[in-house]
């Protein structure tokens, strides 16, 4: 089997500053490095050569000293490198350097592309699904397990936002490695020196390609040839009211119970919402909308148990709601894609969330969702009607879909969005963190529709209105293709995870807890919580930092953080979190934030409201004694 892993050199994100006063990133004396999720491709191909033979090509795209990398790759045992790199790639946003992959992998004979997942620079996992459709491959993403069932045929296990999907995919085939496929093997000196020692045998190992080798004109590369670019750099910037409670645990207990007395908090009518603010009211339709000013929003739902109709996600409200708002402030239409089987009674809701249109496409063949079916719709109906804006959610769906969608139209995508803003210019902004979230990129694009995946529970909500009208439109599906990529099963076990979406209280756990076992007293704790809130235990919901995760003691789905999930809840309350940006932008939304840790100087607190001085145990003991006290129900 012949392998290609192309790989990127990124830089230590821990390492890297943000400097107010030049609004730039201080990159000086960081160190680049593989970036992980392609270590873990790289890891992977190696395991695959050992089992069934073939040889293995890694591949980068960078300046000239990206070549380390690649000396690297050699070092831990790739048969041979190629390093396209030239002035007129700078700058490439991800469709630019998928489209100079690709013009270099026609070039290569190959079985299987395996990538990382997404890049820990810019946290984006675009180019994959584009470099899957522009050389016309069957993809599968996320990979966790991957085994050969002949010479034509991978059965791949991949991780979805709900749980995991095993599917046969046909070679030649685009994979990405998740977080958990494999343990990357580490970089240790003897692994470069080896690298070296190859290279100084054999030059050739490594061949250089530049833009007239692959025929690329340097307009049609980098910043010149890329249709989305960075307007700016800004800040991440978290106001909390920082208020510190210190001493002992009862007497902390006792301020923040009355300190969340007095912001509203207490057991009463759940149905009363008396501590959440009411969300706005939904802008009004434009009367007279620009037909070339549409803002679409596409559907995710959920299968719904002893149900043939499906439920639709919270993101899907999120996303109908931001696009009524974008809509009304460009002079447009408000419009909802809705795909699947058994879909149409959904619409009236994605209407009461602000969509004036529903595009519906409801068939059998749509029933489970699979890249080259839905991309197919999607991209025929956004030909035939021509949309100015078109928003998906940033799950595994949209983070899927999106990109293979912008491939086949050419279009500028920025993924995994924290926000929109019309510019004064009236082009719009994709706000996207970055470099471990240290910062928010505005991204605009020069390319119609402007495409964006938008991250759940990261936009803001209005109040659902079931008296707004709404027409539907159906597609025509006759021509749509079969999948490549065939679903054997599929599990649930991410429910847990989901429920941090909608969730009002969310209790999240850092490695400051000690051990896995401890997780039954944080699950008391949030239950009892809940109550006193007046809660249903659906509203309430357990999360841990991506340490904890990685450690096994919570699945990745319940992940809170860049990389995981974004939460909105009335009260967040860690214990032992210590507080890194990356997980701190995942909480952004959250209305009230309480964090327990004994280390005074935690990050945490910084992005707190309340931040308790306390080992986290005694905390947990005492708020759940107080918590059962008739004086405080």
């Amino acid at each position: 089997m012949q392998i290609i892993v192309p790989i990127k050199q990124v830089p230590e994100s821990e390492e890297l500053r943000y400097d107010p006063a030049t609004r730039t990133l201080v990159r000086e004396g960081v160190a680049s490095v593989i970036n992980p999720f392609d270590k873990r491709s790289l890891t992977e191909a190696i395991r695959l050569r050992s089992l069934h033979g073939g040889t293995i090509v890694a591949l980068t795209m960078g300046p000239p000293q990206a070549r380390e990398a690649l000396v690297e790759c050699l070092g831990r045992g790739v048969d041979r490198c190629v390093h396209i790199t030239d002035r007129a790639f700078a700058a490439s946003d991800t469709l630019a350097t998928a489209c100079t992959l690709a013009a270099a992998l026609k070039r290569l004979p190959f079985d299987l592309l395996l990538l990382g997942k997404s890049t820990t620079d810019s946290e984006t996992g675009q180019v994959g699904p584009e470099l899957a459709e522009l050389l016309d491959l069957p993809q599968v993403t996320g990979a966790t397990s991957i085994e050969m069932v002949d010479e034509h045929t991978l059965r791949v296990t991949r991780e979805t936002d709900l749980g995991f999907e095993r599917v046969e995919c046909p070679l030649p085939a685009l994979l990405t490695a998740a977080e958990h496929l494999i343990k990357p093997a580490k970089t240790k000196p003897a692994v470069l020196e080896e690298g070296q020692r190859r290279i100084a045998e054999d030059p050739s190992l490594i061949e250089t390609w530049n833009a007239h080798d692959l025929g690329i004109l340097p307009q049609d590369a980098g910043l010149s040839g890329s249709p989305t670019w960075v307007v700016d750099l800004r800040p991440v910037e978290v106001e909390r009211d920082r208020q510190i409670l210190a001493g002992d645990t009862l007497s902390s207990v006792d301020s923040l119970l009355l300190e969340l007395k007095e912001r509203g908090f207490g057991a009463r009518d759940t149905s009363s919402n008396a501590f959440r603010p009411q969300p706005a009211p939904l802008p009004s339709p434009v009367s007279d909308p620009d037909p070339q000013r549409s803002i679409w929003s596409i559907a995710e739902w959920l299968p719904s148990a002893g149900s043939a109709t499906p439920r639709l996600r919270q993101v899907s409200f999120e996303l109908a709601s931001t696009a009524a708002r974008v809509a009304s402030e460009v002079g447009g239409e408000a419009v909802a894609v809705l795909v699947g089987h058994h879909v149409e009674p959904l619409a009236s809701q994605l209407a009461a969330n602000g969509a004036s249109t529903i595009v519906l496409a409801d068939d059998p063949a749509l029933a489970s969702y699979t890249t080259e079916a839905y991309a197919w719709v999607l991209a025929e109906a956004i030909k035939a009607r021509r949309p100015w804006a078109v928003l998906l959610p940033a799950t595994s769906f949209g983070s899927d879909l999106a990109p293979r969608v912008a491939a086949r139209l050419n279009l500028g995508l920025t993924g995994d969005c924290l926000g929109l803003e019309v510019s004064n210019e009236g082009y719009l902004l994709h706000l996207k963190p970055a470099f471990g979230g240290q910062v928010v990129a505005p991204i605009a694009s020069r390319t119609l529709p402007q495409m964006s995946t938008l991250r759940p529970g990261m936009l803001s909500t209005y109040a659902p209105d079931s008296s707004r009208p709404s027409i539907i439109e159906r597609l025509d599906l006759t021509a749509m293709p079969d999948s490549r990529v065939r679903i054997l099963s599929s599990t649930q076990e991410g429910e847990a995870g989901l429920a941090l979406d909608d969730a009002r209280l969310v209790v999240c756990v850092g490695m400051g807890i000690g051990d896995p076992e401890a997780l039954d007293v944080v699950r008391d704790l949030a239950g009892k919580l809940g109550e006193w809130m007046g809660l249903s235990p659906d509203e309430v919901a357990v999360g841990g930092t991506r340490k904890v995760v990685d450690a096994g003691w919570l699945p990745r789905h319940q992940q809170v953080g860049i990389t995981g999930r974004a939460v909105a809840p009335d009260l967040y309350l860690g214990l032992g979190v210590h507080g890194n940006f990356n997980h701190t932008v995942g909480i952004l939304r959250s209305r009230i934030v309480v964090s327990v840790n004994s280390d005074p100087d935690a990050p945490i607190f910084r992005a707190s409201d309340i931040g308790v001085i306390s080992n986290w145990h005694s905390f947990a003991e005492t708020l759940l004694s107080r918590l059962s006290e008739t004086s405080y129900s």
